[in-house]
């Protein structure tokens, strides 16, 4: 394909997604968020296959989408689809450290639909102290870009340096609360210094 009939579906894509290409590309983990606009001003003269996945995730687009033939229009009502890196494991359980927090240029990207705005990254979860919403071996999507914690809603955290997956619970005694069917899983207490939120589940899958 040529630069410049790459270049204007790219600007097409991303006026269908009413995203500007920073906005767009800082939704994805692992691009720079000034990778896309570069390349729409000349200042990036191609992007390597292993841009590719990323940049397509950036459009809502399969790499088929941005290289191969033109895509079909969607129709109006069709559901946005936004592909999320699955990075890592986090424990639903005792705290863990994480194997990587950091996401590479070929890690898998699984497709979910209605994610609506934010920074998404996906994890398998590990452990049962959060199975009533996430049994072990099931995927969360997690969303970096909303952090302020709202009683009853589900995060990861990272106490210490080392993950977990828990329901907030604020007020004058603040924890972190399993939400499972075993009675062994205990709240979690922590000083706040140590306490960072990573990010809000959006949502949890599992496949039977």
């Amino acid at each position: 394909m040529e630069k410049n009939e790459l270049r204007q579906r790219i600007k097409t894509r991303l006026a269908e997604l009413d995203l500007s290409p920073i906005e767009a590309a800082k939704a994805i983990p692992g691009l720079e968020r000034n990778f896309i606009r570069d390349f729409l001003e000349g200042k990036k003269q191609s992007f390597s296959a292993g841009k590719q996945p990323l940049v397509a995730a950036a459009l809502q687009w399969t790499v088929a989408d941005l290289v191969g033939p033109p895509p079909r229009r969607t129709s109006p009502g069709a559901p946005k689809l936004a592909m999320v890196p699955l990075l890592d494991r986090v424990t639903a359980g005792r705290l863990r450290s994480p194997a990587s927090q950091i996401p590479i240029d070929d890690v898998p990207l699984l497709a979910f639909a209605d994610l609506g705005r934010g920074e998404f990254f996906a994890l398998t979860v590990d452990g049962d102290s959060m199975d009533r919403y996430s049994p072990e071996g099931s995927i969360i999507v997690v969303n970096r870009a909303e952090r302020s914690l709202v009683n009853g809603r589900c995060y990861v955290f990272s106490i210490k340096g080392e993950t977990t997956y828990k329901m907030w619970q604020g007020g004058a005694n603040p924890h972190l609360s399993p939400f499972s069917t075993n009675p062994l899983n205990k709240p979690l207490f922590f000083k706040p210094r140590d306490l960072e939120v990573i990010g809000r589940v959006k949502r949890t899958i599992l496949d039977l």
